[in-house]
């Protein structure tokens, strides 16, 4: 729903979550159960996070984002495995290594995220921008109420997930005096992010690798998207190209033209494939963040019941975002919600 459809009066739910990428929607769905009242709150027109995807013109579309999920652990691998038996995930197995398998979701990455929120209540275009603490005769705890960024209430909550990006979650927490531990921490993990320009292409159907990474170029990986299962293509080959994270930041500011061009440029000298249309590039400001070692793959502050899951306080990718998912959800179980 949007958030239109909250209404005047802000709803009361027993958990709410700030975000719908990968770590949101695996919390919502870990911890949706009947008797208990659940919703989740995302900026953008649908779920996926870093892990969304590009609807193109012809009624397809391509993972800008997050293009697979290397499951190393047997935790993650389980998750996946059972999301390929209900047909939201499949293997990947050219992309399997001895340490990891790797999945895709189907059609689509963002299947994923949207087959874990199902029925939840989903509050789009929401841009959370303040926790205001309120008490609560019936609860010694008391409640949140969160607002937006025009200030509006948008729900209460007794419990909240903050499961974003470190500094999206930094400005989050930095509104209310009482986080300033797990500020703390979003701040810690802010220095250490990396940026990407990313755009898709087309070419003539070739037998270049599925996935090609590349040194000394401004490009670090390109992947045929439609060589993914369930996507193959015999008229072309759409290709998703991200950018080396290095060049990203020193041309983070400049014109989408001129990075299209650039990247087109690179591509031509690497493959000797002439391309026959491409989109426009999309810069993924919040990337990806470094492994966040000697820390508890997530945050809980029980005194205040918030808690932060990511990709950031855990591996730094896709796999490390259900992981902190997993954990903290755990750990929220263990101690009644």
């Amino acid at each position: 729903m949007s958030k239109s459809d909250v209404g005047s009066t802000p709803p009361m739910y027993d958990m709410a979550i700030i975000g719908a990428g990968l770590a949101g929607s695996l919390c919502a769905h870990l911890l949706s159960e009947p008797d208990i009242s659940l919703c989740i709150i995302d900026k953008s027109r649908g779920s996926g996070g870093r892990a969304s995807s590009k609807r193109l013109d012809d009624g397809t579309s391509c993972d800008l984002g997050a293009p697979f999920i290397h499951a190393k652990q047997e935790e993650t691998r389980n998750l996946l495995e059972t999301l390929t038996k209900q047909q939201v995930t499949a293997h990947w197995p050219q992309l399997n290594t001895n340490e990891a398998q790797a999945f895709v979701g189907t059609p689509k990455m963002s299947a994923i995220t949207r087959h874990w929120i199902a029925d939840t209540d989903f509050i789009t275009n929401t841009r959370v921008h303040h926790l205001e603490h309120h008490a609560d005769d019936h609860d010694e705890q008391g409640y949140w109420l969160i607002r937006d960024d025009k200030y509006q209430p948008v729900v209460r909550a007794k419990k909240i997930i903050i499961a974003a990006p470190a500094p999206q979650a930094a400005a989050i927490l930095s509104t209310n005096e009482r986080l300033a531990v797990l500020l703390l921490r979003a701040n810690q993990a802010c220095a250490h992010y990396q940026s990407q320009w990313a755009m898709w292409l087309e070419t003539d159907t070739c037998d270049l690798s599925a996935i090609i990474e590349l040194k000394d170029s401004p490009i670090k990986r390109m992947i045929k998207d439609n060589h993914k299962p369930m996507r193959h293509s015999d008229n072309h080959d759409r290709w998703v190209i991200q950018a080396n994270p290095a060049w990203s930041k020193q041309h983070l500011d400049a014109n989408k033209e001129w990075i299209a061009q650039a990247l087109l440029q690179a591509f031509s000298e690497e493959t000797e494939h002439r391309v026959l249309k491409h989109g426009e590039p999309h810069r993924w400001f919040l990337s990806r963040f470094a492994e966040n070692r000697g820390n508890n793959d997530f945050a809980w502050a029980p005194e205040h019941n918030i808690g932060l899951a990511g990709d950031w306080l855990c591996q730094g990718d896709a796999e490390g975002a259900l992981l902190s998912a997993i954990a903290l959800t755990n750990r929220i179980k263990g101690h009644d919600l």
